[in-house]
């Protein structure tokens, strides 16, 4: 009887630790495919998020803080798992642009090449936000996606 306990105790943490790996696979694969797909560009930061289904009238996402400086060409790739693609939006915007008129948003295209990615080229040195979240009413089901910031080149 003490054997069966045991071996179900045994079982039930590794399960717990599977899907604990599973999760943390899902964003390591993300980053490296979404780092390596950025035609040649330097790789600066990347940003990793758990969407969710959204509780009432929020959306599920996260914002972070990025300082980016004039005259600078920026790169933004957004990636997630596959049959997300058209579900996630990556917006860039100021203090000045609030997130619901930004300066830039990621647009899901037919292309693999060039679907959400999105080049910027920063006109002013400032904090930036950039935001991962679902598009509006496509939050039915929990994933994740990272945002990849890259280093284009110096504009004269």
């Amino acid at each position: 009887m003490n054997r069966i306990i045991i071996t179900l105790v045994f079982a039930l943490f590794l399960v717990g630790g599977v899907k604990t790996t599973a999760t943390a696979q899902c964003k390591q694969q993300v980053v490296y495919t979404c780092a390596t797909n950025n035609n040649k560009a330097i790789y600066l930061r990347d940003f990793n998020t758990k969407l969710r289904k959204s509780k009432k009238g929020k959306r599920s996402g996260t914002k972070w803080a990025v300082v980016l400086n004039k005259g600078t060409h920026y790169r933004f790739n957004l990636c997630t798992l596959s049959g997300f693609e058209k579900s996630v939006v990556l917006t860039l915007y100021d203090s000045r642009h609030p997130e619901k008129t930004p300066w830039l948003k990621t647009e899901y295209t037919n292309n693999p090449k060039t679907s959400n990615i999105v080049d910027f080229i920063c006109q002013r040195s400032g904090s930036y936000f950039v935001s991962i979240r679902f598009r509006k009413g496509m939050d039915k089901k929990k994933t994740c996606a990272v945002g990849v910031l890259s280093f284009v080149g110096k504009n004269k």
